[in-house]
């Protein structure tokens, strides 16, 4: 319950912002709201940035997963909006505690992932932008949800989010820029090269990837050989 009523704290600073990024109308007592999503992203900023204040370098991070996406968005005629919002809130509970997450989850989904914790947050990211921000759009909760080790046969937005966790200019591993460098040409090849640079830095580490991973990156193997269209 604790963290139930953090979020309350946080929907009250929403609120609180609410008459400033949006057109109101007040007529017969009632509050119509037009939204305007280059206002709504403003809105998602500031939440984002209260949320993750304590971590500067995570903050740094989140918007530069924001600028990237938003690129790669362009370049691959799909909506910057969406790739925006979903960029901003990828990392948003990931210092909340475990416990916190889970209170974001369904049963299934922490199962699933007991052996892989680090997935929780994903999917509790997802969820908190549904219950904060009323955004159901699958599109933007299914790349928030992927973005840690992918998945297979991913959309557009999905690769977008990935590649650009793995590749905005914060990124110290080599990689970074030749991952970034592709995805402007081939999403396909560059989710596959974020995939292996994840799943060797995990193996170096003494980590075992998961099955789910290691299928995943299979998957955009067999994608770049054309064995699957």
């Amino acid at each position: 319950m604790d963290y139930i009523n953090s979020l309350s704290q946080i929907w009250d600073f929403y609120i609180s912002q609410v008459l400033v990024t949006w057109n109101c109308i007040i007529l017969k007592g009632c509050i119509f709201l037009f939204r305007r999503h280059s206002l709504m992203i403003d809105v998602i900023e500031q939440f984002v940035i209260q949320k993750l204040g304590d971590h500067p370098k995570r903050l740094k991070h989140v918007f530069g997963v924001k600028d990237t996406a938003v690129i790669l968005a362009k370049i691959h005629g799909i909506d910057q909006e969406q790739a925006a919002i979903a960029a901003l809130f990828h990392d948003v509970t990931k210092y909340d505690s475990i416990e916190a997450q889970k209170q974001l989850l369904d049963e299934n989904s922490m199962m699933k992932y007991a052996e892989y914790p680090v997935m929780y947050h994903a999917l509790s990211a997802a969820k908190l932008l549904e219950t904060v921000f009323d955004i159901h759009d699958l599109h933007v909760l299914n790349a928030i949800k992927h973005h840690i080790w992918g998945t297979k046969d991913m959309t557009t937005l999905e690769k977008i989010i990935f590649i650009a966790d793995s590749c905005e200019p914060n990124r110290e591993f080599d990689d970074a820029p030749i991952i970034f460098e592709l995805a402007k040409k081939d999403l396909d090849h560059a989710t596959m090269i974020a995939m292996k640079a994840s799943i060797d830095y995990l193996e170096k580490k003494g980590y075992t990837p998961s099955q789910e991973q290691l299928d995943a990156y299979h998957y955009y193997q067999e994608v770049i050989r054309g064995k699957i269209k």
